[in-house]
C-alpha cells in the first residue's frame, strides 16, 4: 500500500510511466494517470489507449471498473464500483458491500469533480458535465449534466464517424 502511495504522488510524466509499469492496472498506449489519483483496488481496473486520469480523481474498482479508449477524466472525478450495503438500523460498516461494474466506452469526456455511481455505463461519444452526479447508465452520443445526470441533448457523432 506504501508503494502505491508513493508511486502514485510521483509528478509529471515520469510519474505516469511509473504507473503504468508498476501499478496492477490493465492498460492500452497512450495512458496517463496524474499523480494525486487514487486507485482502490487497481487489479480490477482496466483503461483501453489513450486514457487520461487527471489529478484528485478516486477510483474505486472493488466492482470493477473498464475505461474504454480515447477518454478524458478530468480533475477530481470519483468512480466507485463497490457501495456500502444498508439493509436496516445498525452499524452500517458491518453490512457488507454491494458491488457493481463500471463501464465507460470510448470517446467518454467526464468534466471536473463528476461522480459515477456503482453499476453505470457511460455510452460511447458521451460528455457528462462538470459537477454532475451520474446515478444511471448514459446513453450513446448525448450531453448529460446535473444531480442527477439527466440529458440534456444529443452531440454529433464522433469525430472520424
Amino acid at each position: 500500500m506504501w508503494a502505491q502511495a508513493l508511486v502514485g504522488a510521483v509528478p509529471g510524466r515520469t510519474g505516469c510511466w511509473l504507473r503504468n509499469r508498476l501499478m496492477p492496472y490493465r492498460h492500452g498506449a497512450e495512458v496517463t494517470v496524474w499523480n494525486r489519483v487514487h486507485l482502490e483496488r487497481p487489479s480490477r481496473l482496466v483503461l483501453g489507449s489513450r486514457v487520461s486520469i487527471n489529478r484528485g480523481s478516486l477510483l474505486h474498482a472493488g466492482g470493477g471498473i473498464r475505461i474504454g479508449s480515447d477518454v478524458l477524466i478530468g480533475p477530481n472525478v470519483t468512480i466507485y464500483s463497490q457501495n456500502h450495503r444498508y439493509q436496516g438500523v445498525g452499524p452500517v460498516g458491518g453490512q457488507g458491500y454491494n458491488s457493481a461494474a463500471v463501464v465507460i466506452e470510448d470517446l467518454v469526456w467526464l468534466a471536473a469533480s463528476v461522480i459515477v455511481l456503482p453499476g453505470v455505463t457511460v455510452g460511447r461519444g458521451s460528455v457528462v458535465a462538470a459537477g454532475s452526479v451520474v446515478t444511471k447508465d448514459v446513453p450513446p452520443g448525448v450531453l448529460v449534466a446535473g444531480n442527477p445526470a439527466r440529458a440534456i441533448r444529443t452531440l454529433d457523432r464522433p469525430v472520424g464517424e
